[in-house]
């Protein structure tokens, strides 16, 4: 076992951070000798690699702190979303090491600027974040807010070859990005809720509703959200089971979206 003093040394933590960690339960050490001095093995070190690993990301503590207490599949899942993430950072960094060989050199061109532009990393990371919060959230509203739509698809003239051929094409895609958008959506008109069915924000959010399932679901006509719009009463009890009342919002305001 290490001593905290050691470790420290090696992490670059201070003792009153590593202190701290074990007050809030991030870390507790392996063992505490009587003069209270931590001691720590090498599980109590592997679990410290990753909150500084995730700390690097940009989580915060408490999060980092459910990351970690979640299961180790789902855990694993998502240390190898983010590995990928900074693989891509290291690309760009090895891109602009290359770029200033090429400055030193005389040989600069102007497309080298696009070597510092982070916002495709940066975006990259803050959906990665997103969607890792949301893992963890309790429950699982996004299932509950659209389960009109998967009823929809069982009971309408979306037949089994159309499902397929939806699934194929979206076979590639990121599917806890579309997840992500989905679950976006459903905040949407729960945000919309205080200023009515008719409200701008409410009709925002039906016309982003309607694209989203275009794309990834079914054709979303006006006729086909109009039979959404009883859906969504007729499944009340679960999309109401986060949020109170928002079955018949989004009911209204489907209907509102396709009376104008």
């Amino acid at each position: 076992m290490i001593a905290v003093r050691d470790v420290s040394n090696i992490s670059g933590l201070s003792r009153r951070t590593l202190q701290y960690y074990d007050e809030i339960g991030l870390l507790k050490p392996s063992a505490v000798k009587p003069s209270k001095y931590r001691l720590y093995d090498d599980q109590c070190l592997e679990r410290l690699w990753c909150i500084l690993f995730y700390k690097e990301l940009g989580f915060t503590l408490e999060e980092i702190k459910k990351i970690l207490n979640t299961s180790p599949d789902l855990e694993k899942k998502l240390m190898e979303k983010h590995r990928h993430l900074l693989i891509e950072k290291q690309e760009k960094l090895s891109k602009i090491i290359t770029s200033a060989g090429h400055v030193l050199e005389g040989n600069f061109d102007v497309m080298m600027l696009k070597d510092f532009d982070m916002r495709p990393f940066e975006e990259t990371k803050q959906e990665n974040q997103k969607i890792t919060v949301r893992k963890l959230a309790e429950g699982d509203p996004f299932y509950d807010f659209f389960r009109p739509l998967i009823k929809y698809k069982l009971t309408t003239r979306i037949g089994v070859l159309s499902m397929i051929r939806n699934i194929r094409n979206s076979s590639s895609m990121d599917w806890d990005a579309i997840r992500l958008a989905g679950e976006e959506i459903g905040a949407a008109f729960v945000a919309a809720m205080p200023n009515g069915a008719t409200s701008f924000q409410a009709m925002k959010a039906v016309a982003d509703f309607k694209a989203y399932v275009s794309s990834h679901l079914f054709s979303c006509e006006n006729d086909v959200l109009t039979e959404l719009s009883s859906l969504y009463l007729a499944e009340t009890e679960d999309v109401d089971m986060h949020h109170p009342g928002l079955a018949a919002f989004v009911s209204e305001a489907l209907a509102n979206y396709c009376s104008k």
